[in-house]
């Protein structure tokens, strides 16, 4: 198992989140606290309607907090511009969606490779990295493949190396293998453990397979808007 540096890679305080609908408001998320380390692998579990998306959400900057702060490697994104929240995003995260969200038109090695492009990286080396990771994931046979060519699983750990190319302190995952069939899904857990393990880089992934979770080292438990348990 890879050392984990004490040093939190994600702090997120009182955090709430209130959705309103005409004159009626739900209260999703209730003051919840949540750290993460540089290195841990952090399942969090809870029932559909725990919060535990919309939290995931937050910690990316994907979705605004009514009340509390998140800080990503001990910078606060709230307050943010949206274009600080992207360039911190693009530099320090990487996101696994339920679906994969590749772009139809790109073959798996450009997907792979946009991140480092956005970031203003010559093409040559982009690509470079893109195919190293694609290798590194066992997909360095189907680089040119367009995600419509490749089956779910392949799909997925396209994602998951579009998640890893700018070198991320933090990955979050969304239920990364929902609609994956029970092979590929323990294929996909099994690879981003031992990514987390030989990177170094933090995950956190939710999902509601307790059985998926127990690999983790760490489970955290929401329910009704808020951790019953936190693994610590």
């Amino acid at each position: 198992m890879n050392e984990i540096n004490a040093q939190p890679v994600l702090v997120a305080k009182e955090i709430y989140k209130t959705y309103q609908d005409g004159n009626q408001s739900t209260e999703v998320l209730h003051g919840v606290d949540f750290e993460v380390n540089a290195g841990e692998a952090v399942a969090i579990v809870g029932s559909s309607g725990s919060g535990k998306s919309t939290l995931l959400h937050i910690l990316g900057g994907l979705d605004e907090a009514n009340k509390g702060t998140v800080s990503i490697d001990g910078q606060a994104i709230d307050g943010l511009s949206s274009k600080q929240l992207a360039g911190l995003r693009n530099q320090k995260l990487g996101f696994i969606y339920q679906f994969h969200h590749l772009l139809g038109e790109f073959s798996a090695i450009e997907n792979v490779a946009m991140p480092l492009l956005i970031a203003g990286m010559a093409k040559k080396t982009a690509m470079q990295k893109a195919q190293a990771l694609l290798e590194r994931v066992g997909l360095g046979h189907r680089l040119k493949h367009r995600p419509s060519e490749l089956s779910g699983g392949e799909r997925q750990r396209t994602a998951i190396a579009r998640a890893l190319v700018n070198e991320p302190s933090l990955v979050l995952a969304d239920e990364p293998t929902g609609n994956l069939d029970s092979q590929s899904t323990e294929s996909i857990y099994q690879l981003i453990l031992e990514l987390n393990r030989d990177l170094n880089t933090a995950f956190v992934v939710v999902t509601h397979d307790l059985a998926l979770a127990a690999k983790f080292a760490r489970q955290a438990y929401m329910q009704d808007g808020n951790f019953v348990s936190k693994g610590e």
